[in-house]
């Protein structure tokens, strides 16, 4: 009598986040207008000067940008990059955590990637992006991969190669790329990290 084959489901994007990728696709194009990208920035983008002594384009506008922010990006190259890192990133983590957790920390990882930003840098150059909230997912993928392997009494030791390369990635972009913001990685990370840590997953 033969075993039963085991199957395993197949990891999908959550719709959420197909949708956070069709509106930043949108938002790209719309920006190649001219006009649209300068309207974008100005209400749209972090702007340390808000918290300084430049009025802002509307009431509330401090507040607003800290989600508007990683919608917008500076140019297809950059968008290209994000998208393809959110749908790999979504797509996999989706097999231990639910839509609305992963939505949940996707928010407040971009969240505390502007915060960072904002507390760690002096650069009066505004942000765009999804990196930080990119970087929350990672984190977090890393932090239940790292609880499941322990809870089953393995070693961390094969998680080390992919955490090596996400931080090597991290440190090769910082210097390749100009006025990038690695402490929206940097606080996007920790954020993941830390929720991921607190987060129980589903062992599928």
């Amino acid at each position: 009598m033969t075993e039963p084959i085991q199957t395993f489901p197949r990891p999908s994007v959550p719709r959420a986040f197909m949708g956070v990728i069709l509106a930043c696709v949108a938002v790209q194009l719309l920006m190649l207008v001219p006009a649209w990208d300068e309207w974008g920035m100005l209400h749209g983008a972090l702007w340390p000067q808000l918290f300084q002594n430049v009025r802002p384009m509307f009431p509330g506008q401090q507040v607003t940008m800290f989600l508007t922010y990683g919608f917008l990006h500076g140019g297809l190259l950059h968008l290209g990059m994000n998208m393809l890192a959110l749908y790999v990133l979504a797509r996999s983590l989706s097999l231990a955590m639910s839509g609305a957790a992963m939505v949940a920390l996707y928010v407040v990882a971009q969240v505390a990637a502007g915060a960072v930003q904002l507390w760690l840098s002096d650069s009066p150059l505004p942000v765009v992006g999804a990196s930080g909230a990119i970087f929350g997912l990672a984190g977090a993928e890393i932090a239940i991969a790292a609880r499941i392997q322990l809870g089953k009494g393995g070693s961390l030791r094969p998680l080390m190669g992919p955490v090596l390369q996400f931080v090597l990635l991290n440190v090769l972009l910082t210097l390749a790329v100009p006025n990038i913001a690695w402490q929206a990685h940097l606080g996007g990370a920790v954020a993941g990290l830390a929720m991921g840590l607190l987060y129980r997953p589903h062992q599928r």
